[in-house]
């Protein structure tokens, strides 16, 4: 059931929307999975909502994140990662703030961060500190899952580069292509997300000015993670053609060895031709004549290995 927290008073369990206070002066609306029905009548109360509006939060999932500005509210969809499984799972989760509201929804389940920014503000009482100041500790602990999931990047991003060095004749392209996957997901979902920090610390009336300061600090950190993402990502099509690189090496060596090979082979294959003619040759009954060809199969081949090791074949 939705539930509810206003300045001095919070509901944990409320689905009746008449008991909410009238005139509060700060409140926050929780609507959990499950509740997708309630969204409408939920906003109609609160504010004369865009049917856009509704609908953006309702099919969340199919985007990465947006917002929409109204006049009377601000709109906004993020996309939180879940662990190491992201860009497969993801849990979206819808925002409505205005004047004194703050509406949260995760339609596909909670990853933690509305409950534990509810949690944060339940104890601290601090939603009298302002509605914006509860979206900012949402918002917070959403930044702190894209770090988390940052790090994730930058880990496998070390063990591909390891086991490149190490390996390099085994098949990396899998593992390569699936965290370049990650990475542009991250990149796609953060660097719109700049935009909505960007509006709060600046130009939404909805922000007062004794807590702009903290969604400046969401705003550089922010542009902190998009920044490490891009790295990853310039790196990652560095690593590919390295890969590419290191294969073609390999295919080289296996071409070079084969060459060797041939190239060795070439003279006695030569002797053995002639002599195998069909034509009359005088060593052929000559006591001698097949040690003859042996010799000079192996002086052959003999020089040719002197030739290939001093002009260095053989690195």
């Amino acid at each position: 059931m939705p539930r509810y927290m206003s300045v001095g008073k919070h509901q944990e369990h409320s689905h009746e929307t008449t008991q909410w206070p009238k005139q509060a002066q700060a409140l926050w609306i929780d609507i959990p999975q499950g509740e997708e029905s309630d969204l409408a009548g939920v906003v109609r109360r609160l504010y004369t909502a865009h049917p856009l509006a509704v609908e953006r939060v309702l099919h969340g999932g199919r985007r990465s994140s947006g917002f929409l500005i109204e006049e009377d509210a601000v709109v906004m969809v993020i996309s939180d990662p879940v662990q190491d499984t992201f860009p497969d799972h993801t849990k979206p989760i819808g925002i409505f703030l205005g004047q004194n509201f703050l509406v949260t929804t995760h339609f596909d389940g909670d990853n933690g961060i509305v409950e534990e920014a509810w949690q944060h503000i339940l104890h601290d009482e601090s939603l009298d500190e302002g509605i914006d100041f509860a979206l900012y500790r949402l918002l917070y602990g959403h930044l702190h899952h894209f770090y988390t999931a940052t790090h994730h990047i930058s880990d496998q991003f070390e063990k591909l580069h390891a086991r490149l060095l190490k390996e390099p004749y085994r098949n990396l392209a899998l593992d390569i292509v699936a965290l370049r996957k990650k990475t542009y997901w991250l990149y796609n979902v953060v660097r719109p997300e700049l935009k909505i920090y960007a509006l709060l610390k600046e130009h939404i009336r909805y922000v007062a000015a004794r807590n702009r300061p903290y969604f400046e600090d969401l705003y550089s950190q922010a542009q902190e993670v998009l920044s490490d993402i891009e790295s990853y990502r310039d790196g990652l099509e560095g690593l590919v053609e390295a890969y590419s690189g290191m294969q073609s090496n390999e295919i080289n060596k296996v071409m070079k060895f084969l060459t060797i090979i041939s190239v060795l082979a070439l003279p006695a294959t030569t002797v053995a031709s002639i002599y195998g003619m069909n034509f009359y040759i005088p060593e052929l009954h000559w006591h001698y004549g097949y040690w003859y060809s042996l010799t000079v199969m192996f002086l052959i081949t003999a020089v040719l290995l002197v030739y290939m090791k001093k002009n260095h074949w053989f690195r």
